[in-house]
């Protein structure tokens, strides 16, 4: 990681470019807005025109259908289209690169190599891996530098992406674990929520009570988990009277083989990343 500085901006927040305005673009302009950055610094390159209409109606940002109009002059250029579609999107980045200017990826599997290999030399990339619930700004997403970004460019990605809940820096080889834990992880949450929904269901109550009681469920022991400072060991210990129906319930998914199962999912789930940027990234 290089230690140069983020490049120079002649205003307060630097001038943006994002890169596709599907679900992830404007959840990331949403972001940055909040975060504070003026509309008139923010161009989205969209080619559906009906979607680019209704960003820059949302935020009163700038709206094109070119990425090298969306990309001149911008310090800070947003990549989030579809990995499939990013090499043809960094073709025409790299026409009107402005020399320094931060790339951030939100396209899942490519490594920042792909990117630093079609942009002018030394150019700064920053990886993220979100979730879907930045959606909604209780994401969690983590970043990594490339060859070339410094400690200031991550925090201008962090300071970019904090309106979506929990950023994190991790090392971009960690981003395989990443996408396994948080990545992939709201599915595992969903899969988790089905499963009791039925459970629920077959034990009498109503569908839409059962999924109510068992997601609102998650969330507030999310929310304890995350502001009482305990493990989640301390906590499952606390509900788990001797002889009561939580350890019962309990002791029955260890012999299921509960751990297993969230093991080997981790443990695909981060394979497949990896198989995925070897696919990707070349």
């Amino acid at each position: 990681m290089s230690d140069e500085a983020a490049p120079q901006t002649t205003s307060e927040s630097p001038r943006v470019a994002v890169i596709g305005g599907g679900v992830m673009g404007g959840t990331i302009i949403t972001a940055i807005r909040v975060a504070g950055w003026p509309a008139g610094g923010i161009t989205v390159a969209e080619k559906d025109s009906a979607r680019a209409s209704a960003l820059q109606e949302t935020h009163e940002i700038r709206a094109t259908g070119s990425i090298t109009e969306a990309v001149e002059g911008a310090e800070v250029i947003v990549i989030a289209v579809k990995p499939q579609d990013a090499d043809a999107a960094l073709a025409e980045v790299a026409s009107a690169y402005k020399p320094g200017a931060l790339v951030i990826t939100v396209a899942a599997g490519l490594p920042a190599a792909f990117y630093e290999s079609r942009l002018p030399d030394g150019a700064p990339v920053v990886r993220c891996m979100p979730n879907t619930p930045t959606i909604v700004a209780r994401g969690a997403t983590a970043i990594a530098a490339g060859a070339y970004a410094s400690s200031q460019h991550l925090g201008i990605a962090e300071a970019m992406l904090r309106a979506t809940g929990l950023v994190v820096t991790v090392a971009e080889e960690d981003l395989d674990a990443v996408t396994a834990v948080s990545g992939s992880g709201p599915a595992y949450f969903y899969a988790v929520v089905e499963a009791l929904t039925e459970a629920g269901v077959a034990h009498g109550l109503d569908r839409t009570l059962a999924t109510q009681l068992a997601a609102q469920t998650f969330v507030g022991a999310a929310q304890l988990l995350m502001e009482s400072g305990d493990t989640p060991q301390t906590l499952r210990r606390r509900v788990s009277s001797p002889g009561g129906t939580t350890i019962a319930a309990l002791d029955a998914m260890e012999h299921a083989g509960l751990q297993g199962v969230v093991s080997a999912g981790a443990n695909a789930a981060a394979a497949r990343s990896k198989e995925l940027a070897e696919e990707l990234g070349r």
